[in-house]
């Protein structure tokens, strides 16, 4: 009796690195794009070696690598980045590296709010294209409500493990204050209570003054209290959580209305396509498995040859 044997299905949907790098660079749009910031972070670096600016020359480094960080992810998950997306992330990146590296942080005093608050969209869809790619493109309102509190969690995880960098990097290295401290003129404090009870509390309002004394006798007078980086921490924090919930909202209500928003700014896995109504219109994998299916049942047709003139059964 012959047996047939069967090809390995390939997975159609996934290019190789050298077509998806011919791809990527035919998209003429995003190439601009992605060479325009390259290029900034580029001269960056030049611009820092000649004025002596070595502290911000890394700085550069770093960020002109997330360019290729994007491609890599893009390529590594299978998706495709829309244009709206891709100007969000860039602009994203290039406003935190003025921030840090061009004092934008000192000239636009709410920057780092904005940016925070922006975190909890940019990161939340991170979240929400990660567990696309794990589970695959939602169908259902239970698969969307999924991917959403995906991405809510993920935005938020990022946010905290970004405040752990911050932390340890102000306490390890005393030339960073990315933690930056606030005046204040009211707080409580369990602490101040004669007996400390942990039930207790000394309120202290209407601070004007506060003087700090050095061991060599020299004070340093401040215009308040000086709360040092909690309330930066805990703002950055609830700025991200809540840009990320309305977000998430938005976007669940947006893909029962049409896709609109998701569309926009969500990257697609490969194969995933919609109508202009919003209906999914072609699924990549179920459709490379049906020509593969198909490819394999006409090769084991043409190759059960008769033997002898026996009558050859095939074997799945």
């Amino acid at each position: 009796m012959a047996k047939v044997k069967e090809k390995k299905m390939k997975n159609t949907n996934r290019p190789t690195v050298k077509e998806y790098v011919k791809e990527r660079v035919k998209d003429i749009p995003l190439s601009i794009m992605m060479g325009l910031y390259v290029a900034f972070c580029l001269a960056s670096v030049i611009y820092f070696i000649c004025i002596g600016q070595y502290r911000d020359i890394p700085i550069a480094i770093g960020f002109m690598a997330c360019a290729f960080v994007f491609y890599f992810a893009e390529y590594t998950l299978n998706v495709r980045v829309p244009y709206g997306y891709t100007v969000l992330f860039l602009l994203f990146v290039l406003f935190c590296f003025l921030g840090a590296s061009y004092n934008f942080y000192g000239k636009i005093p709410v920057l780092d709010d904005i940016l925070h608050a922006a975190w909890g969209v940019v990161f939340g869809i991170m979240g929400i294209v990660i567990i696309k790619a794990l589970i695959g493109a939602p169908k259902t309102a239970k698969g969307v409500l999924a991917c959403v509190l995906f991405g809510v969690g993920f935005a938020m995880l990022m946010s905290i493990a970004w405040e752990i960098y911050e932390f340890s990097g102000d306490s390890l290295l005393h030339t960073m204050d990315m933690q930056q401290d606030k005046l204040v003129t009211h707080f409580h404090s369990f602490f101040l209570h004669d007996p400390y009870d942990n039930l207790h509390t000394v309120e202290i309002n209407g601070i004007t003054k506060t003087i700090i004394e050095y061991g060599d006798g020299q004070t340093l007078v401040l215009d308040g209290y000086l709360d040092l980086g909690l309330y930066d921490t805990m703002y950055d924090i609830i700025f991200c959580f809540v840009t990320t919930a309305v977000f998430s909202i938005v976007l669940a209500i947006d893909w029962c209305k049409g896709k609109y928003l998701y569309r926009f700014l969500i990257p697609a896995l490969v194969g995933e396509k919609y109508d202009k109504h919003g209906n999914m219109i072609e699924d990549g994998a179920t459709a490379a498995e049906t020509a593969s299916g198909a490819e394999i049942a006409a090769a084991a047709e043409a190759e059960v040859q008769p033997v002898d003139g026996e009558e050859v059964t095939q074997e799945n």
